[in-house]
């Protein structure tokens, strides 16, 4: 399989292992009345007690869209932006009475209606909000495929065996039944995906070990050849791209009748003290998760990230996050803004460096340490086009990256930053650590307003 650029990690510290935990269940939890841009209402009252599982938030846009309440307890707030529970801190949770182990039997609407009164269509971040728009969908992509730093060690095992994912895939069957399915996966996970049960009903294609061959746009492409995101930012809704987690839990809806009451999160870093995958309560505080699984900051500032360590947002206060429905991983890295005295000189036993100019690189059974790569701030650009070889998708970010400084920006498009997946490798193999990610997107996110304004103007 060819892959351009890309990078390949391996043996971090804090790399999350192959087992899923279920995380405490919190004390409280607080949910936003708005997913993927659809507002939602709450269908009880302050103070009214709820059981995890029994129906909470609904859509008024879209009656399939409604979110059950993630643990027992009663209604502690409502606001115009959130509502927020206090629970008894019980486990149990309230199954769909209508579930039944093989719904593959069942009639298309009935199979949706089941799935979505379970909250199984949050499953597909908004793309997915009726039977209509089920309809429009024709391929659909499973990411498989694990190569960054931090869950490269990910089996597919972690959820059960080839079973309970086939069960996953026959659930899809039955919800999109003209839609042609495709797992992508890495080369050491192949082998769970080709087995009978599921191979007889999706295509698996095995694709890059290297990062960022997961992303959506890329395991499109190198899957079923073709765009998923135009130049212009609209998006392919035919094409449908869900996460191994995904399609078990979709199973789980259907099959075993248990609500999206949870996500299957990775929470790992250096920071966290036993790194693996979670069973979280949809809204539960980041200070629990803090408390619960995070190292002490006595002695070393962490960096906690919602989202993977290059592409998700940095909580600057911890207190006052809450995991959204859409929440799949957790980072926590060093925070290393202290410039280091002759760096350059020093034999690095333990830092990543894209080029072999360390001793990490010669002692690999070494961890290598993961932090927030930035060490006392930016230098000059040196010219050594390191950002240009990692790119995935062809482009010269250190070209755009100039023509963005100096207020050239349409001096630009003709190197397509449009086609910039977001990947961050940019910034990570940069010596001088300039924030090149960040130029380019301006440059994409210029390209793309120009481009409404022209055709606007036509």
């Amino acid at each position: 399989m060819g892959f351009r650029g890309g990078y390949t990690f391996r043996g971090f510290e804090g790399t999350a292992q192959a087992s899923l935990y279920e995380a405490e269940i919190p004390s409280s939890v607080r949910i936003p009345l708005v997913f993927a841009g659809t507002p939602l209402t709450v269908t009880k009252t302050a103070g009214e007690t709820v059981s995890a599982g029994e129906s909470l938030l609904s859509s008024e846009k879209s009656e399939s869209i409604t979110l059950p309440s993630p643990i027992n307890g009663t209604i502690a707030e409502i606001t115009d932006e959130y509502i927020e529970l206090s629970g008894n801190g019980t486990t149990s949770f309230s199954r769909h009475p209508d579930h039944t182990r093989a719904p593959w039997h069942l009639d298309k609407n009935e199979a949706f209606s089941r799935f979505a009164a379970s909250g199984g269509l949050v499953l597909f971040n908004g793309a997915v909000a009726s039977p209509e728009d089920a309809a429009v969908v024709r391929t659909i992509v499973v990411n498989a495929v694990h190569n960054g730093p931090l869950d490269n060690a990910w089996k597919p095992g972690v959820t059960g065996g080839t079973h309970e994912f086939a069960n996953g895939i026959r659930t899809l069957e039955t919800l999109f039944p003209d839609a042609s399915k495709v797992i992508g996966v890495n080369t050491k996970n192949a082998g769970f995906y080709r087995a009978a049960d599921i191979a007889e009903r999706a295509n698996v294609a095995v694709l890059s070990d290297k990062y960022p061959q997961e992303h959506d746009r890329l395991i499109v492409r190198d899957t079923i050849g073709t765009t998923l995101v135009a130049p212009d930012g609209s998006r392919d809704h035919s094409i449908l791209v869900l996460s191994h987690f995904d399609v078990f839990q979709a199973g789980e809806i259907l099959t075993t009748g248990r609500p999206l009451i949870d996500r299957i999160v990775m929470v790992a870093g250096p920071g966290v003290s036993r790194p693996g995958w979670y069973r979280v309560r949809i809204g539960t505080p980041f200070a629990d998760i803090k408390r619960t699984l995070f190292k002490s900051e006595e002695r070393i500032p962490w960096r906690i990230i919602r989202g993977n360590v290059f592409e998700g947002n940095v909580l600057e206060d911890v207190d006052e996050a809450f995991t959204e429905p859409a929440d799949n991983t957790v980072s926590v890295i060093r925070e290393e803004a202290t410039r280091t005295l002759f760096r350059f000189m020093l034999p690095m036993f333990a830092q990543d460096s894209y080029p072999v100019v360390t001793a990490a690189k010669a002692l690999p059974f070494l961890p290598k340490r993961l932090d927030s790569n930035v060490h006392g701030g930016v230098r000059p650009c040196v010219q050594c086009n390191y950002c240009d070889e990692v790119c995935p998708v062809g482009i010269y970010p250190h070209i755009i990256w100039k023509h963005v400084t100096v207020d050239s920006v349409e001096q630009c498009f003709r190197f397509r930053p449009f086609d910039c997946v977001g990947c961050g490798l940019c910034d990570y193999v940069c010596p001088s650590k300039i924030a090149i990610s960040g130029a380019v997107a301006e440059a994409s996110t210029v390209y793309r307003n120009t481009r409404k304004t022209d055709e606007a103007a036509d």
